[in-house]
């Protein structure tokens, strides 16, 4: 098996911290602590407002970047004080006729973490859960049933990356755990879960920072415990219900015709692709990297996390916003987290399953954030995707 989850922390220093927001930025620094920071720091002081590009010409400029790519479609979402826009052009699938639409879906992968770690928030705040719950408070039974160093694993912990999983399931457990599946997803989820935890820690838990896509997995199950659904149905009734989105989990061409469908490079030209994820992973793993959401969606989420870290928001409490963006070796919950010159703290984080490509930046300090997707993906796409968002964010920039 193929592990088909970004290297987010390996990018996230090569790309963002090494080169400063893909070489945007003259100045940056990450600062890291040994502990989560006081999350009762007042609300972000918000600058004058930036001037970024709106309207046609945002448009224009963003149909120009695809073009010059042949890039299937590319999606771009800009929150700026509140507003949300987004652009799409671009076709479903390569030298197809069908034109994507503002809200068809993209396959967002790792940008799932950040929406894992609010829904796990809105348990926190309904005191069905605390972040400091361990493994051993939900599953007492595994006690008996796994390596003892994870039961004092927390939920703040795996959402950090920092509970000693490796991060991705093995070939080997995946076929031991095969003749368990009954197609009950909890329980199939669950089963696996006990086999993962039976491998000794690839380092002592809450030491340092590992990315683990298992670990944000082993969340979402205590979640199922504690909010008495599956993983997938408290995402929609905590997340893209109260704030008016539609998601799903999967790939958009999933539910057939008339979608989005993901591309790979072939011989130089982009193919249209199927899901390359093993579908005897995929279900395990959704609340790492599964979500599904149009771009213009997407920046209605972003843009509460913008007002809850200013105080603004109703559907989470500032201090658990401030959490999520609080980073301990440069990783928040769900998202990495730099501070950059003249901008504060920068929350970031990229996502693919290798049929597309997703990426995000918020900038509290100037009530903006940005993402960027594309119905496909290759090393290049990277690089190119996120230097043009950081493009667009050059009026954010202070001059020297």
């Amino acid at each position: 098996m193929k592990y088909f989850y970004e290297t987010m922390h390996m990018r996230l220093n090569n790309i963002l911290i090494a080169t400063c927001l893909c070489g945007m930025l003259a100045a940056c620094g990450g600062g890291s602590s040994n502990s989560t920071a006081p999350v009762t720091t007042p609300a972000v002081e918000v600058q004058k407002p930036a001037i970024l590009l709106t309207g046609e010409a945002l448009r224009t400029e963003v149909e120009r970047f695809r073009s010059i790519n042949n890039f299937p479609a590319v999606s771009v979402t800009i929150v700026n004080q509140d507003k949300v826009e987004n652009v799409v052009t671009g076709t479903r699938q390569v030298n197809g006729s069908q034109n994507v639409q503002s809200t068809d879906l993209f396959q967002l992968g790792s940008l799932t973490k950040a929406a894992t770690a609010t829904m796990i928030g809105r348990l926190v705040e309904q005191k069905k859960i605390r972040w400091d719950t361990t493994i051993a408070e939900i599953f007492p039974a595994w006690r008996t049933q796994i390596r003892s160093e994870y039961m004092n694993v927390t939920v703040e912990q795996l959402l950090r990356h920092r509970s000693g999983l490796p991060r991705e399931v093995n070939d080997g457990t995946i076929e031991k755990a095969l003749p368990l599946l009954t197609g009950d997803l909890l329980a199939d989820r669950r089963s696996l879960a006990v086999l993962l935890l039976q491998d000794a820690p690839e380092y002592p838990p809450n030491s340092k920072m590992v990315y683990s896509n298992i670990g944000y997995a082993l969340a979402g199950l205590m979640a199922e415990v504690v909010g008495g659904d599956s993983y997938e149905n408290l995402m929609q009734k905590e997340v893209f219900t109260p704030l008016n989105i539609k998601g799903r989990f999967g790939f958009p061409e999933d539910v057939g015709s008339n979608n989005n469908i993901g591309h790979t490079l072939v011989a130089g030209n982009w193919k249209a692709t199927p899901a390359l994820i093993d579908p005897r992973y995929a279900f395990f793993i959704n609340a790492a990297g599964g979500m599904n959401l149009s771009l213009a969606d997407y920046g209605i989420f972003l843009r509460e996390h913008l007002r809850g870290l200013q105080g603004q928001s109703n559907y989470l409490s500032q201090a658990n916003f401030q959490l999520m963006h609080t980073d301990v070796d440069s990783y928040g919950l769900g998202w990495g987290v730099m501070t950059v010159k003249g901008l504060g703290n920068v929350s970031i984080h990229n996502g693919t399953e290798l049929t597309y490509y997703a990426s995000n930046r918020v900038i509290p300090s100037k009530n903006v954030a940005i993402a960027i997707t594309c119905n496909c993906y290759n090393e290049a796409t990277i690089s190119k995707l996120d230097g043009f968002a950081d493009s667009l964010l050059l009026p954010l920039i202070p001059q020297q």
